[in-house]
């Protein structure tokens, strides 16, 4: 048979060959006309020397330490351990530690915890138990396998539908009401809104942010701007507070700890993604100078900074969901550890304090920049037998039934992960993400663009938190204080407004070192008492209103952010009451930042569907979009929402179900700068599409579209 077939396929080739020298000679055919000949473009020169270059196999030898160290760090760690009188115990003896044998990995009696690390009696096999420490790590592998099938790129939409399809139950953000699952099923919410206390989120202080998504640096390795994107959109589905700042530092961590081994340089690299001069880099600041202090004492550095790094929050739990004190433990045991894996774990796990788990994620970290080949003998012995098993090792998908009823399993994936299929699935998207920016795979390597290796920073401008007590540079119009309040969102200190029944009371800074033609974003958590409208204004040097948002009827604290283009390097930034406001009345302000970002035009966005006689839209309303990429982009909506409470809408994009967007109360149809952002894209892939958004009966205003991506960092 195979001679038949070379020998028919010789004659293929002879008769192929053939074809060109028909019709020589001058014997053209009448009519016909030469085709012309073009030359292909040729592809570019392939030099390594644009990339950075990572092996495959140390990719996969770093991957595997990186996760196994989050089943490591939390079978090995203390959370919740308290002294008699319901204080954290922190900073406990070495005789406390044991690799792998914590709380978690036994009935233990100085800190009891529910066993999750059980043998299977069928298989011998030690088998590690789901919690909120790994299982949306876990999860978020298969968002990411989905969402490259299905769209080849980044796509938000798939989170709100994996959430949905795999139903999730998790620490506060699988709550089936009031956390990310629950916004989700019932509204259909995009990340960008899930994990907002405006929208419904009563969990969005819980650090599930930072402990259950810091490890998609591992499937952007060597790419820490493409990690730290991501990690905000998959943060935010489960809240829009510090939590997820704190996920977009330890996930530029994970990612660039491929490549860089020092410790310290990882910290401050990463301590650019925050804003300069907030409180989290504060923290970093404060934790770099007790390891000065007190050089080889990590037991010293941990007092103090439970005393330093704490900050009280507004309506919080601060012993259960204190970040600032353990992602100082974190970091104190970063740096004490000195990248090795051993002691970094026992210096986190011993660290003690909060419900944050803390050792999984400072961990991961000296995991990757170790890899499995050079992990320690003794380690590695515990390790393996505990967990890796050779290989045969997995984690269990299934609810152990306590209590509380956050069970912290994903109902509609596997009951049992193997730990190989995990890792493999880390390596699947981390090369889709790779290949997708850029990257190529060639020879037994990974070649990374230089130009994503490293991390931009952000431009900030102004920032102020209010903790000095005092209001120096604002011009103040009424009455405002910045005095101690039980109410201030974070610390002691925020700025209040109240209301001066006959005229306007404002509180404006200047903010100097605009660029003009420039946009920044203005943000702050704002609350009112109820039936108050308060204004976020961004002003000329001369009192002209540039832009402005409203924040109506707020009696808990909400994220509102405003966007301007500088008109002139100096400008007023700050809130107000309108006239009007009764002087029992009030507003305040707490952690007001301005920061630079860029927002860019990536095609058009108009509104299709006439208006009503006075403005209004009611029903269904078709925005025809006509992007210049395939990617997700934002379609940016200028509205006014007078209904009194947030809208809920269904959105569809050309002809299939798409998502829901709420739109926050905006108490009057004044034309202002509130805006929503809804990520959109093709289903097809498609440039040219239409995005329908149903308001049902209820009236809204819309005074423009624009179609934008937007950079925060440089």
């Amino acid at each position: 048979m195979k001679k038949y077939l070379s020998l028919l396929l010789c004659v293929l080739l002879v008769a192929s060959m053939a074809l060109p020298f028909a019709g020589c000679n001058g014997d053209k055919t009448p009519g016909t006309t030469d085709v012309p000949v073009t030359t292909a473009e040729p592809e570019p020169v392939f030099d390594p020397a644009d990339y950075n270059v990572l092996s495959i196999e140390d990719y996969e030898d770093k991957t595997m330490l990186g996760f196994l160290a989050q089943l490591v760090g939390f079978l090995s760690g203390y959370e919740f351990a308290k002294n008699s009188d319901g204080t954290a115990i922190t900073a406990m003896p070495d005789g406390w530690f044991e690799m792998c044998n914590g709380p978690y990995a036994e009935l233990n009696r100085r800190n009891k915890h529910t066993d999750k690390l059980l043998k299977n009696e069928e298989t011998g096999i030690w088998e590690t138990w789901n919690d909120d420490d790994f299982s949306i790590d876990i999860l978020n592998q298969y968002i990411l396998t989905d969402m490259y099938d299905a769209y080849g790129t980044f796509a938000s939409k798939v989170i709100k539908d994996d959430w949905i399809k795999y139903n999730v139950w998790d620490m506060g953000g699988g709550h089936r009401t009031y956390g990310a699952y629950g916004l989700m099923s019932k509204y259909f919410y995009l990340p960008q809104f899930s994990g907002s206390s405006e929208y419904g989120n009563q969990y969005n202080v819980n650090g599930e942010p930072y402990i259950a998504n810091e490890t998609l640096g591992m499937d952007a390795a060597g790419m820490p701007e493409v990690t730290v994107n991501m990690a905000e959109i998959f943060g935010s589905a489960t809240s829009d507070r510090d939590p997820v700042l704190w996920l977009k530092f330890f996930a530029a961590m994970y990612s660039m700890a491929y490549f860089e081994d020092d410790v310290p340089t990882l910290i401050r690299t990463a301590q650019k993604v925050l804003p300069e001069g907030c409180w989290q880099s504060e923290v970093i600041d404060q934790v770099f100078a007790l390891k000065e202090k007190y050089p080889s004492d990590w037991r010293r550095a941990v007092v103090n900074a439970e005393k330093l790094c704490y900050q009280e929050k507004y309506d919080m739990d601060s012993y259960i969901g204190e970040s600032s004190i353990n992602c100082s433990f974190i970091l104190i045991g970063l740096l004490y550890g000195e990248g090795d894996f051993y002691n970094t774990c026992k210096i986190i796990s011993l660290a003690g304090h909060g419900g944050d788990s803390t050792t999984p994620v400072g961990l991961g970290i000296v995991g990757i920049i170790t890899g499995w080949n050079g992990l320690d003998e003794t380690s590695k012995s515990i390790i393996n037998e505990k967990v890796w098993q050779d290989g045969k090792g997995v984690v269990v998908n299934l609810p152990l039934g306590q209590s509380s009823g956050y069970y912290m399993y994903c109902q509609g994936l596997p009951e049992r992960f193997a730990l190989t299929d995990i890792l493999a699935m880390y390596k699947e998207n981390f090369e889709s993400i790779l290949l997708e920016h850029g990257g190529v795979i060639k020879d037994g390597n990974y070649y990374i663009p230089k130009s994503l290796g490293t991390l931009g920073g952000m431009d900030t401008v102004y920032v102020n938190e209010f903790e000095d007590g005092k209001l120096d540079g604002f011009k103040i119009v009424g009455t405002a204080t910045a005095t101690p309040t039980a109410a201030a969102y974070s610390g002691k200190y925020a700025l209040q407004l109240n209301g001066g029944d006959t005229a306007e009371t404002s509180a404006f800074v200047t903010v100097s070192g605009l660029d003009v033609g420039k946009t920044y974003r203005v943000s702050g958590f704002v609350s009112t008492t109820a039936r108050t409208n308060a204004q976020l204004v961004v002003k000329t040097a001369a009192g002209e209103t540039v832009a402005a948002a409203n924040i109506y009827d707020q009696t808990t604290y909400v994220k509102r952010q405003l966007v301007f283009t500088a008109t002139e390097s100096t400008m007023q930034v700050g809130m107000l009451l309108p006239v009007g406001t009764s002087a029992h009345r009030y507003a305040i302000l707490d952690e007001l930042n301005v920061v630079r970002i860029e927002e860019t035009s990536v095609g058009e966005a108009k509104i299709a569907t006439a208006a009503g006689t006075d403005g209004k839209y009611t029903g269904k309303v078709n925005i025809e979009v006509n992007a210049n990429t395939a990617k997700e982009v934002y379609l940016k909506l200028n509205f006014a929402n007078p209904v009194g409470k947030t809208l809920n809408t269904d959105i569809r994009v050309g002809n299939y179900g798409y998502a829901g967007a709420p739109f926050y109360k905006t108490g009057s149809a004044t034309d202002c700068d509130d805006v929503i952002y809804i990520p959109v894209i093709a289903k097809d892939g498609a440039t040219a599409y239409t995005v329908t958004i149903d308001f049902g009966s209820s009236a809204v205003y819309l005074y423009g579209a624009e179609l934008v991506t937007v950079t925060e960092r440089f």
